[in-house]
């Protein structure tokens, strides 16, 4: 199952989604495990034994395409690709993105996607649906629906210090002003010289992958999430690599000690464990 063991994000907003609270705690369990099994590209081997050392308890094919339905897409006897997983996971892969390039070739050659206008693009079997539920969590919110991240998406594009209204948003272009806003919202640590990273900004934009107002609140994320903030920030890459390997098509982790969403989620779920009881 290769790199299995690799940190990805997870929805803690699962636990109050009806169809996840309708399962068998054991159920609950197997899902979560399915999420932990899978590889970086949503694909999983699916050993029976495994599996049930795993979780303790049996678990069969059967077992599986029953309880999750087309949660799970079976494109070999015994392997199965979650087809939520890419989207929330990474968004739109692009093969411009170079830590997507090997997803989608693993995804191209299981025959499971295809590239069109640099794009990845799921090719499942014609006539097979699958929920848009979320399987993790990349902002610290749930996003259920395609409506409410494109919602969401906007938000972001406002969402930048300095620039008060929406108007001011639509005139951010390729300027210096645009580039020192996002100078000022780059995690400082070790982002290394402003000069190279002017000029992969531009190359950025140029790419035509995103905006300038769209790097400034990628900025931003990236700033606040863990991977710039974990060690006083000694792991995060500096703004010039960052953008020319177009890392800000990323979605990133927010840092651990910003745990407003867990704590929500924990307070949601002991609600329902109290109305379980009867406990007031």
């Amino acid at each position: 199952m290769g790199d299995t063991m690799a940190k990805r994000f997870t929805d803690t907003e699962k636990w109050t989604k009806q169809w996840f609270g309708n399962l068998q705690i054991k159920d609950k369990v197997l899902w979560l495990y399915v999420c932990d099994a899978c590889n970086a590209a949503g694909i999983a081997d699916f050993n029976p034994r495994f599996f049930s050392f795993a979780v303790g308890f049996k678990v069969t094919r059967e077992m599986l395409k029953k309880t999750f339905g087309d949660r799970l897409y079976w494109f070999e006897e015994n392997k199965f690709f979650i087809p939520s997983f890419i989207e929330f996971q990474y968004g739109q892969l692009s093969d411009m993105c170079k830590p997507h390039k090997p997803i989608i070739a693993e995804l191209v050659k299981k025959g499971l996607m295809k590239v069109e206008n640099g794009k990845g693009i799921l090719t499942l079997t014609e006539g097979y649906r699958y929920p848009l539920e979320r399987v993790s969590l990349p902002f610290g919110k749930g996003i259920n629906t395609l409506q409410e991240k494109e919602k969401e998406q906007e938000q972001d594009n406002i969402n930048i210090n300095n620039i008060k209204t929406t108007q001011e948003v639509s005139n951010l272009a390729n300027t210096p002003s645009a580039f020192e806003l996002f100078w000022k919202e780059y995690p400082k640590k070790r982002a290394g010289s402003k000069d190279k990273a002017l000029i992969a900004f531009n190359k950025a934009i140029e790419r035509g992958l995103t905006s300038a107002e769209q790097l400034v609140a990628k900025a931003k994320e990236y700033a606040h999430s863990e991977e710039a903030t974990k060690n006083d920030g000694m792991y995060a890459k500096g703004a010039a690599a960052w953008l020319n390997d177009d890392r800000f098509l990323i979605r990133y982790a927010p840092a651990k000690d910003s745990g407003t969403a867990l704590e929500e989620a924990r307070a949601r779920g002991n609600a329902i464990i109290k109305r379980m009881f009867g406990e007031p």
